[in-house]
């Protein structure tokens, strides 16, 4: 949106600020589907399936139309990672943490991971000064309270994964590359500064593009 911007007038105009939050990857809807197999719930005896909320993180919860209910922690729905089932195209994201964005807002875990419920707290980057004068406008208005400072190393600690996925993308993309596959864009996004030059992650990408796992499915119209 940031460079369609820069050719597009009216959406300059119109943008007023970019707002994100840092993401690590979206599942593909077969992680909620193992969820409900597991618990023995059929899709359309679903009332409610709700991921996060009513506590931080909040557990994943569960209603049926009947009344049933059943709940999740976090740690339970998520500590493993080789079970997230992440989309491909998230393994390949150059912006995870919304350098391109005004405010981004992402979870803090001390020791980078939730331990029970409420241990964390919310963190807001504010990277233009736009974010910084919506950021500051929230909380006189009293819709945010205002926490401790904290300095981008401070990320280093509260989500670790941001660092290894930043640091390996451009060698992801060199795999991606070197399987004759189009490589996007992606100046002003530090990926060449913070390369690891991870031989592993390169001919991992080379190895998983050459076998299609980089294909998306097209819907039959």
């Amino acid at each position: 949106m940031r460079a369609r911007a820069k050719a597009d007038a009216r959406l300059d105009r119109l943008l007023v600020a970019v707002l994100v939050m840092v993401c690590g990857g979206a599942s593909d809807l077969g992680k909620s589907q193992a969820v409900l197999d597991e618990l023995g719930v059929a899709e359309n005896e679903l009332a409610l399936f709700r991921y996060r909320g009513h506590g931080n993180p909040g557990p994943t919860r569960i209603e049926t139309r009947d009344g049933r209910h059943f709940e999740k922690t976090y740690n339970e729905m998520w500590a493993d990672e080789a079970g997230w089932r992440i989309q491909s195209r998230c393994k390949l994201c150059p912006d995870a943490i919304g350098e391109a964005a005004d405010v981004a807002a992402a979870d803090i875990w001390p020791g980078a991971e939730p331990d029970g419920e409420d241990d964390g707290f919310n963190g807001v980057i504010v990277r233009s000064p736009t974010g910084q004068a919506l950021f500051d406008a929230a909380v006189a208005a009293g819709d945010l309270v205002r926490g401790a400072d904290h300095s981008p190393r401070d990320y280093d600690r509260f989500q670790p994964h941001q660092v290894h996925r930043k640091q390996a993308m451009a060698a992801r993309l060199r795999g991606l590359a070197a399987a004759g596959r189009p490589v996007y864009a992606h100046d002003g996004l530090q990926l060449d500064t913070l390369d690891s030059k991870d031989a592993d992650e390169e001919a991992g990408a080379l190895r998983r593009a050459k076998v299609g796992r980089f294909d998306d499915e097209v819907p039959e119209p």
